[in-house]
């Protein structure tokens, strides 16, 4: 009923709009409308493949597009419209312009995203949970209608309102345990969650901008956004065992955000142009939700639920407000000193100041044969203040054959953060006042070389160092438990060094190559109270990438394209998480040939293929992926005429996923046609 609301008020706007287009003595119209569908013959999973290419797997078809543009010498209209109704795609636009005076546009769209809801699969007995329909899919939606209007020197005024929204299911990575995958390997976390989520978004922007003038430019808006968030996270614990439970987490959060913003350009000379910008965000959240266990889910919290078990922690009655303000202020300049040579200086400064506090009843299963309850009253604020200050200097030569770019950027933050904990009975057993110091430096260098007509070379590296630095001032938390995280970690580096190389290269008319290579190493050194300094991780990535396009002949053209990725992070923690490779290659290879006078031929083919899982499921999780994914397609279009177009495709989709010990398999023969008329 809201959708049909939704698109009927945008149908009235649209009629509304109409009259003022007849008006007009002379008018120009032009438009395509095409009619499309298709769908997959498939053998194998259906969540996975629909993940795969978004589209339904039972089939799809409707109007795919409707553009009407109608010109007069001094208005312009134009109405789109998208209707695939088994897809869950539609869209509906239109706009009426008076150029340098005003203009009205008002739509609706809405599509679907489809999720594959699997969970985890435990290999040494094969044990794996499918507890609901796996065919998650999220409806997005969108409606908007904005004005704008033009002073008598042109200034532009505009307001936009947009409501948003997401409804629906989708998988969730917070699994949950089972005792099921037999001895001696005890709990595994691999039984599958999902959410359900109802969120909408309303977004009222008024702007006012103006740069007609050659040496000025200014914009000033303001912003508010008011957002409704009414999810949950659904998971069943122990399956199929004794200890059988649901448990279902609510989230309630309202947030109203309000920001002013406000932008400056001066062109002062020849040589120096300066720019200034601030902007002023308030947001205030109220917070409310519940984590409660019992046998249905979303259920109300009771004391004696069944098959209750040790450590059963959860919260009802969740009531919350936080408010956070932040100023940000920016000066910039561009200076030319002499020919060929540019600086940018820029300053930055940001100032955070945010206050949280919430009230919720602590529940808790006690140990012994009664297994009892445990509620607690539970009060709990935190009080955050963070001061940035940020400046950076680029200085850019473009010569002839040459350019250079060189810079540096400098950033230094100082805040606290106040965290407390209480209880009912008046016992803190959290608090804690934590001072953080953060310093980010980042040098960056680029290198342009014009070789010949044809060659293009581009060098580039950048070193970037973020220190970051924690002092405990109070915290009544006890040493060497898990409360005290995070105030053992009292320093942490992180430092990344990239460079990256490209090469354009035409060797002849009808050859045109590019080659790229990129190398990022990143590491991460952390101090912990009472311990040596330690690298906790180090990650390095090589790209290769190589991209050609051919056109041999007027009727025949191609392109191909391969990224080869190997990426791999060592980490102390070797005998848990292994050294994590991420090595995969994926690439496509496409083009088209005019076969005849009226009809075209296009093929399309590309790959996607990760080689790395480890299987650690003796110790831990396993790590890495193993999954080959190819789809081929060839795609004919005769043009009938001028104005008529056919389309016809046939596809192939095939997707072999190891790492799920081939549950997400799939083959599919994809079918689709279009018929398109131009006027």
């Amino acid at each position: 009923m809201n959708a049909m609301y939704r698109h009927c008020s945008i149908a009235r706007w649209t009629i509304f709009l109409l009259p003022a287009v007849g008006l007009a003595a002379s008018v120009a119209t032009e438009g395509t409308i095409a009619v499309g569908g298709g769908g997959a013959f498939l053998d194998g999973d259906r969540p996975a493949y629909q993940q795969a290419t978004q589209h339904r797997e039972s089939g799809y078809g409707g109007l795919e597009r409707f553009r009407l543009t109608r010109e007069t010498d001094d208005s312009l209209f134009k109405f789109e419209a998208k209707v695939m109704p088994f897809d869950g795609d539609l869209k509906l636009v239109a706009r009426y312009e008076r150029p340098e005076k005003y203009y009205i546009e008002a739509g609706a769209e809405q599509f679907r995203i489809w999720y594959d809801g699997s969970a985890g699969y435990f290999r040494p007995t094969r044990t794996s949970f499918v507890l609901y329909d796996e065919d998650l899919s999220l409806r997005r939606t969108k409606m908007w209608l904005e004005l704008g209007a033009y002073t008598a020197n042109q200034t532009l005024l505009m307001f936009r309102y947009d409501r948003m929204g997401r409804n629906g299911n989708k998988g969730s990575t917070m699994w949950a345990d089972t005792n099921l995958v037999g001895a001696p390997y005890g709990t595994r976390n691999i039984v599958p969650s999902f959410y359900e989520l109802d969120e909408v978004t309303h977004l009222f922007t008024a702007d006012a901008s103006n740069d007609t003038k050659e040496n000025v430019k200014w914009a000033v808006g303001a912003r508010y956004q008011k957002t409704t968030l009414d999810n949950s996270r659904n998971s069943r614990r122990r399956p199929n065992e004794s200890a059988d439970r649901l448990v279902t987490t609510k989230d309630g959060t309202r947030t109203d955000i309000f920001a002013a913003h406000g932008f400056y350009e001066r062109k002062v000379g020849e040589q120096l142009t300066v720019s200034g910008g601030a902007l002023v965000t308030d947001l205030d959240t109220a917070i409310a939700g519940s984590r409660i266990y019992g046998q249905t889910y979303d259920p109300v919290f009771d004391p004696a639920y069944l098959r209750r078990q040790q450590r059963d922690e959860g919260f009802y009655n969740l009531s919350g407000h936080g408010e956070m303000k932040q100023t940000v202020l920016n000066l910039n300049a561009v200076y030319l000193p002499a020919k060929n040579w540019s600086i940018r200086p820029s300053l930055r400064y940001e100032n955070t100041h945010q206050e949280t506090l919430s009230e919720f009843m602590e529940t808790n299963i006690g140990s012994g044969a009664a297994l009892p309850a445990i509620v607690e009253e539970v009060e709990g604020d935190q009080k955050k203040k963070w001061d940035e200050f940020g400046e950076s200097l680029v200085a850019r030569y473009s010569g002839r054959d040459w350019t250079f770019t060189a810079g540096g950027e400098w950033i230094h933050g100082h805040g606290n953060v106040e965290e407390e904990r209480t209880l009912h009975t008046g016992v803190r057993t959290i608090d804690r006042d934590n001072e953080n110091t953060r310093t980010t430096q980042k040098y960056s260098a680029r290198a342009n070389w014009y070789a010949r007509p044809g060659v293009t070379f581009v060098a580039e590296y950048y070193h970037k160092k973020n220190a970051n630095n924690y002092d405990a001032i109070r915290d009544n938390t006890p040493a060497g438990t898990a409360d005290r995280y995070p105030a053992y970690i009292t320093d942490q580096d992180f430092t990344t060094d990239d460079m990256n190389f490209r090469l354009t290269w035409r060797p002849i008319a009808s050859l045109n190559t590019v080659t790229r290579y990129d190398l990022q190493r990143s590491r991460i050194v952390s101090n912990e109270a009472g311990l040596k300094s330690a690298e906790s991780s180090k990650m390095t990535s090589h790209i290769l990438s190589e991209s050609v396009t051919w056109t041999p002949m007027n009727r025949l053209f191609v392109n191909a394209n391969v990224n080869m990725t190997w990426d791999q992070l060592a980490t102390p923690a070797y005998m848990f998480v292994l050294n994590s490779d991420n090595n995969y290659v994926n690439g496509s290879v496409g083009g088209g040939y005019a076969v005849a006078k009226l009809d075209d031929l296009y093929f399309d083919y590309s790959f996607f293929h990760a080689n790395n899982f480890v299987d650690n499921s003796a110790i831990s999780l396993p790590f890495g992926a193993d999954r080959k994914m190819q789809g081929t397609y060839l795609t004919w279009v005769r043009r009938q005429t001028e104005h008529l177009i056919y389309t016809f495709k046939y596809g192939y989709v095939k997707n072999r996923d190891v790492t799920w010990a081939g549950r997400n398999n799939f083959d599919a023969h994809v079918l689709y046609a279009k018929v398109q008329y131009s006027f």
